[in-house]
C-alpha cells in the first residue's frame, strides 16, 4: 500500500476530527443574550447572539405572512443553519392539556415532558427519538406553549443536513432557548366585540361584529388586502371554521380549485353591505369541507373594486354563524 496515500488519508481524518472538535467547542460557548419576540409579541425567547427574525418569502400574488400567525428565527454558524418556526394554533388551553398533547403524539417516536410551569406560562417539549438526516429540515424539538391569555402556539426547531453531526448539541441548544420562555406584550382579545378596520388603498372602513372566541388578522400587498377570521376552540376540539374576505381586483373563487363549475353549485340568498347576494355553496362531505362564497362588486368602496368572501368549515352548520358575521358588516368612512 502506498505510504503517501496512507499519510494523506490520516491527515484528512485528523483535520476533520479537529474541525468537528472545534465546532463542538463553538456550540458549547454560544452566548444566549438575544431576546426576540415571536408572534408579534405574544411571547419572548432568548436566542443565541446573531439569530435573526426573517420572514418567509411569498409569491407576487400572495399577501405577506401575518406576524400574528407566524415567526421564523434563523441562526447560522458557517454553512449550518438552525431555524425556529413559531405558529399560532388558534386553540385554547384546557384541563389535562399534557394528556391531550400526548394523545396526538401517541405512536410517534417522541418523548414529551413539561418544560415550563410558572408565571402563567405552561409549555410541553416534544423531542424526536428518531431522525431522518436526508430531510432539508431535520426536526430537533417542538414546544407547545400556553400563554397567560389561555391561547396556544407551537414552535419548532430544525437544522439543515450540514448540522446533523452535531444534532445532540443543537438539541441541547434549542432546549435552552425554549427554557427561556417569557411573557410577551400582546394578548389576544377573544371577547364579543366590534372592530373597525381600514380598507387598504381607500378612505373607507369595515366594521365587523365579532363573536366570542374569534379573531381577525389582516394582511395586504400592492393593491389588495385579506381579512382572515379564525375561531379559537379547546385544543382537543378538531372542528374548524374560517372566513377570508379579500378586497382587490383579481379574486379567485375556491370552487374552481375543486373542479366545480357554477352550474354544480347550490345558490343561497343573502346580502352584503345592503345588497342582495346569491351565495354559492358547495359541500365535499368526504373531505369534511363545506364552502359558501361569492365575488361581489363593491363600487361603493372604490370603482371596480371586488370583494371575495369565502366561508369554510368542516361542519356545514357552522356556515350559518359565518354568514351572519359577514351579512352584519357595515361600511364607514
Amino acid at each position: 500500500m502506498n505510504p503517501v496515500k496512507i499519510t494523506l488519508s490520516c491527515l484528512v481524518c485528523t483535520l476533520l476530527m479537529a474541525f468537528q472538535s472545534a465546532f463542538s467547542q463553538k456550540l458549547d460557548t454560544v452566548k444566549f443574550n438575544n431576546p426576540l419576540p415571536i408572534l408579534n409579541g405574544k411571547a419572548v425567547f432568548t436566542f443565541p447572539a446573531g439569530a435573526l427574525n426573517v420572514k418567509r418569502d411569498v409569491d407576487i400574488m400572495s399577501a405577506d405572512h401575518n406576524a400574528n400567525e407566524e415567526t421564523r428565527i434563523m441562526y447560522d454558524l458557517g454553512d449550518k443553519r438552525l431555524v425556529f418556526f413559531a405558529e399560532e394554533l388558534f386553540a385554547l388551553g384546557e384541563d389535562q392539556l399534557f394528556e391531550h398533547v400526548s394523545k396526538d403524539y401517541a405512536g410517534d417516536p417522541f418523548k414529551l415532558k413539561v418544560l415550563t410551569d410558572k408565571n402563567q406560562l405552561y409549555s410541553i417539549l416534544a423531542t424526536p427519538t428518531k431522525w431522518d438526516s436526508t430531510q432539508n429540515g431535520i426536526l430537533l424539538n417542538t414546544l407547545i406553549v400556553k400563554t397567560p391569555d389561555n391561547t396556544l402556539f407551537r414552535i419548532h426547531a430544525l437544522i439543515t443536513p450540514t448540522a446533523y453531526k452535531w444534532k445532540d448539541q443543537y438539541i441541547q441548544l434549542t432546549e435552552q432557548v425554549f427554557a427561556s420562555l417569557a411573557k410577551g406584550t400582546r394578548s389576544i382579545d377573544l371577547s364579543a366585540r366590534k372592530e373597525t378596520l381600514s380598507i387598504f388603498g381607500t378612505d373607507k372602513k369595515f366594521t365587523f361584529d365579532i363573536p366570542q372566541n374569534y379573531v381577525v388578522n389582516v394582511s395586504q400587498k400592492y393593491d389588495f388586502q385579506v381579512f382572515k377570521f379564525r375561531t379559537y376552540r379547546p385544543y382537543s376540539d378538531t372542528n374548524w371554521t374560517n372566513i377570508t374576505l379579500y378586497t382587490g381586483h383579481h379574486p379567485s373563487a375556491n370552487y374552481r380549485d375543486y373542479g366545480f363549475s357554477q352550474a354544480d353549485l347550490q345558490k343561497k340568498d343573502g346580502n352584503f353591505l345592503g345588497k342582495k347576494v346569491s351565495w354559492l355553496f358547495f359541500p365535499i362531505p368526504k373531505e369534511g369541507y363545506y364552502c359558501k362564497e361569492q365575488i361581489i362588486p363593491a363600487d361603493e368602496i372604490e370603482e371596480d373594486l371586488l370583494v371575495h368572501i369565502s366561508m369554510t368549515s368542516n361542519l356545514e352548520g357552522s356556515l350559518d354563524e359565518l354568514t351572519r358575521m359577514m351579512e352584519s358588516v357595515t361600511l364607514t368612512k
